[in-house]
């Protein structure tokens, strides 16, 4: 959304005149504290296929 409304707002998007930039670049970061995306990506997938995988048979000792 922020990128959007930088685009709308044009080179007044990226200047003082807005907190856009400022927005921006704290969103920015803040998906940098929780992690890559393509981890998350991942670990959804993971969970999910996993309910449709056998169970692995157990070792008999």
């Amino acid at each position: 959304v922020i990128d959007w409304a930088i685009q709308a707002h044009g080179g007044g998007g990226m200047c003082d005149d807005f907190p856009l930039a400022f927005n921006y670049a704290q969103a920015r970061t803040l998906r940098f504290a929780d992690g890559p995306d393509e981890v998350h990506r991942n670990a959804i997938a993971k969970w999910e296929l996993g309910k449709y995988m056998a169970p692995k048979p157990k070792a008999a000792h």
